[in-house]
């Protein structure tokens, strides 16, 4: 009987050890995970999304060295689950790293050029956030040469070339796991995708001058041409379409197929499924820049006669969007 008792006692022992050890791991974990929630709430835990331009203000200004003048402006910002384009921003001094085609071009350091809140800090249809490059002149990275491409509506005050803009992300997150390139659309697909086209534009207006001259216009294959197209390492298609309808004028209308500054985007997933993603100008970029192993992709458009607008598009299939329209008074 004392045996039995002894190992009774023992085991409850035992219990009572294991009970304890168990909540002092469970305290550690505790702990462990309160320490990695204020860490990260230390370091903001947001990515920020800028764009490295040209200072295009100068040309709205009327001086000549827009494109000798360069800056960094905020543009989306991801907290959680979501990204949101950025109307106010306040941080005095950021580092950036330069994103293109997947590739890290290297960092830069920029500053604040006002006191908080100044008018620098925002971001509206009339101006735009900036801050100023601190980084030296020859360090700032380039690519290709100053073109007509993404001058935007600052072309209608004179300015005839820019460096393309590139993205700046908050951190180290520049590479394109998606891997979005360039391609000679298959047949097959641009097939699906003129489909798309039409299933999407049943009824469009064909145009003279400016003004409407025929409703409900039944158009033919060859007015609808696929001058961009892009191809993912998941055998998925993202396909520029242009609308040939005529003359009808120019307003910034991203969702007019008519409008002859806008290219209506298609998307084709590897099962064959095709779904419009937008009206943009330009693709600007594709890459992971919340480091969540997908892909983002960024659009440049003219919006107006005074306004440019960047789209971030993320998520399933490219379905989310954040956009910023800003101008450059």
């Amino acid at each position: 009987m004392n045996m039995a008792l002894d190992r009774r006692r023992n085991t409850a022992r035992l219990l009572e050890t294991a009970t304890a050890l168990v909540c002092v791991l469970l305290a550690v974990l505790s702990a462990s995970s309160a320490v990695m929630l204020a860490q990260s709430s230390a370091n903001g835990g947001t990515v920020y999304v800028g764009i490295l331009d040209d200072a295009r203000e100068h040309a709205w200004h009327g001086k000549a060295d827009a494109d000798e003048l360069r800056l960094v402006m905020p543009a989306f910002e991801k907290a959680g689950t979501e990204w949101h384009s950025i109307s106010s921003f306040s941080p005095l001094e950021m580092k950036w790293t330069i994103s293109f085609d997947g590739k890290d071009l290297g960092e830069i350091e920029t500053h604040a050029n006002t006191e908080e809140g100044g008018a620098d800090e925002l971001s509206s249809p009339e101006s735009r956030a900036k801050q100023s490059i601190v980084t030296r002149a020859a360090s700032v990275p380039v690519v290709g040469k100053p073109s007509r491409n993404f001058t935007g509506a600052s072309f209608l005050v004179g300015l005839k070339t820019v460096h393309r803009p590139l993205v700046a992300v908050s951190k180290p997150y520049y590479r394109d796991p998606d891997g979005w390139k360039r391609t000679q659309l298959p047949e097959k697909i641009a097939a699906l995708v003129r489909t798309g086209f039409r299933d999407h534009y049943p009824h469009v207006d064909r145009c003279e001058q400016e003004a409407v001259v025929e409703h409900d216009w039944k158009y033919p294959d060859s007015a609808v041409t696929l001058p961009n197209a892009y191809t993912s390492n998941k055998n998925s298609f993202l396909v520029a379409v242009r609308l040939n309808a005529g003359d009808c004028g120019w307003g910034g209308r991203p969702d007019d197929p008519a409008d002859p500054w806008v290219l209506q985007w298609f998307l084709v997933a590897p099962d064959g499924n095709v779904h419009r993603v937008g009206g943009f100008e330009e693709l600007l970029d594709a890459g992971d820049y919340d480091n969540d192993g997908r892909s983002e992709i960024i659009f440049f458009s003219t919006r107006s006669e005074h306004s440019d607008a960047y789209d971030l598009l993320y998520g399933d299939d490219l379905q989310k969007r954040a956009t910023l329209v800003i101008g450059y008074r």
